[in-house]
């Protein structure tokens, strides 16, 4: 029986271990297509500066690896109420603007935020973004960010965490 439940391990081991193991090598990605990036940023609040068609939106400042480094453009497209088992949080979706000195990435932003004011979760952000454009040397990229972080009185200041595939 000893020799039995032996074999019967030994075979689950290598199953699981050709699973894990076979799918990579049948098909590895390479290593460097894809990078982990993190950042830090920083928007205000704008109502100049802004593109022609938009009165009002957010410019700033991100740096981070990878050449994610350089000015930040956002404006909100689309809103909504939060649900009513978390007051003060609306959620909204736009298209935000990395520009760097090795091109631009487009992304697809779209988050939470509460407004409400004096309370320990005003400001509160956070936001999923994915990668819909790029230029220059990112172009044909593909990835996500999540960001999160506070805005106070419309001065954003967000970490940055994804991914960025180049082809």
């Amino acid at each position: 029986m000893n020799q039995f439940k032996r074999n019967v391990f030994a075979a689950a081991v290598f199953s699981v271990g050709s699973l894990v193991a076979g799918p990579a090598e049948q098909n590895p990605a390479p290593a460097s297509q894809c990078k982990a990036v993190h950042a830090d940023m920083v928007e205000d609040a704008s109502t100049t500066g802004c593109k022609p068609s938009h009165p009002s939106c957010f410019l700033g400042n991100v740096d981070g690896n990878h050449g994610l480094r350089g000015t930040t453009y956002f404006r909100a497209d689309a809103g909504a109420a939060g649900p009513s088992t978390s007051p003060g949080f609306i959620s909204y979706s736009g298209e935000f603007e990395y520009t760097t000195a090795f091109g631009t990435l487009t992304m697809r932003e779209t988050g939470v935020v509460n407004q409400t004011q004096g309370n320990p979760e005003s400001g509160a952000v956070t936001a999923y973004q994915k990668i819909v454009g790029a230029s220059g040397e990112f172009t044909g990229a593909t990835g996500h960010f999540f960001v999160s972080g506070f805005n106070i009185d419309q001065h954003v200041v967000t970490k940055l965490t994804g991914q960025i595939c180049i082809p």
